[in-house]
């Protein structure tokens, strides 16, 4: 009779827990699609942060997964205790929860086999050997996930900026192997918005126009056997520069420019420039010249390049821009070079 009792009052309490379970679980699922509508309707950055890279992707609950997982794995007993707030998330997010089964999987078998199966090293495979679709997939992620970074680190007021500005690194570096004109100009859609995303909106006081902001004509500006690589709509070089230099090629509609390399010293010519900025300084801002850092620009700050002479009466220029190792007749490190001046304003010195 007594373990009768026992039995029924045990079955009683699971059942109970059960139901609080539920009740938790449906609680939580419903108070994230409540945060997530709220997020859409309210609109801003953090939505459109979303909206881009899914609106259940949470990258500082993500990261977490690997060591949690092994530390159930080594069945640590702190591990519940220490990772309370990524449970309380797995309970309400099926996306996460998904990732952390797969995750699981994985890592218990790679702990379970350990050093018992052999390593086959299939050897290395360059970047250029890979589908430029799938290089472009990469960069496109590494710039995805660079951007939840530091979003993330804004909302929960911590400091992303190194992990973002590894994922840029590795973006431009992978994109510099992308050989296809088109699938280069795609991959890196949105690197220059990404990388600035830190600086935020100036007050009027502080915020400064640019009178002009160039983008370079990517792959229009390489050369082979002194014959110049270029789009039919790309305009032919101008007679200064000699058939056979490559050069990286710069457009502000209608205007035209270019960057070309005297030894280790980069070189901007601009030309035609507006009737306002003829007989000025001008300050050059170059806004990703600070990602890799091959440059050695002059005064210091990409930003805030001071030209060495002024805009002569016929709006041209030409100016130091830094000096670097690397080479503009190199195909690969002319790729880099060019992604660096995916932006390049122009303002008076002032």
């Amino acid at each position: 009779m007594n373990e009768n009792k026992q039995f029924d009052d045990a079955s009683k309490d699971r059942s109970e827990h059960i139901k609080l379970a539920r009740w938790l679980h449906d609680l939580l699922a419903k108070s994230s699609q409540d945060t997530t509508n709220l997020s859409t309707i309210a609109g801003g950055d953090e939505s459109e942060s979303e909206l881009l890279l899914g609106g259940d992707y949470h990258p500082r609950f993500y990261q977490q997964l690997p060591d949690f997982i092994m530390a159930l794995l080594r069945n640590d007993p702190r591990a519940t205790i220490h990772y309370a707030p990524l449970l309380y998330h797995l309970a309400g997010c099926n996306i996460c929860h998904s990732a952390y089964l797969e995750l699981y999987d994985a890592l218990r078998h790679a702990a379970e086999v350990g050093d018992n199966e052999p390593v086959i090293d299939y050897g290395s495979r360059p970047l250029a050997s890979i589908p430029a679709v799938t290089l472009v997939n990469l960069c496109q992620f590494l710039i995805g996930q660079a951007e939840a970074v530091l979003r993330q680190a804004r909302r929960d007021h911590i400091d992303g900026e190194a992990y973002a500005r590894s994922l840029l690194q590795w973006a431009m570096r992978v994109s510099a192997q992308i050989t296809q004109s088109s699938q280069r100009v795609k991959a890196l859609r949105d690197l220059v918005r990404v990388a600035t995303i830190t600086e935020g909106p100036h007050s009027p006081g502080e915020q400064v126009q640019a009178a002009r902001s160039y983008s370079p004509l990517i792959g229009a500006g390489g050369s082979r056997r002194g014959k110049v690589l270029r789009r039919a709509d790309v305009p032919v070089r101008s007679a200064e520069t000699p058939a056979e230099q490559a050069i990286i090629l710069l457009q502000s509609s209608p205007l035209e420019g270019s960057i070309t390399q005297h030894e280790d010293t980069l070189e901007l010519h601009l030309q035609d420039l507006d009737e306002k900025l003829r007989g000025q300084h001008l300050i050059i801002s170059v806004p990703l010249g600070s990602l890799i850092e091959p440059v050695r620009w002059i005064g210091g700050n990409p930003r805030a390049i001071r030209t060495i002479v002024p805009v002569d009466k016929d709006g041209r220029i030409v100016t130091p821009l830094g000096q670097t190792d690397l080479r503009l007749n190199n195909p690969d490190e002319r790729n880099l070079l060019e992604v660096m001046f995916l932006r390049l304003e122009v303002r008076p010195a002032g």
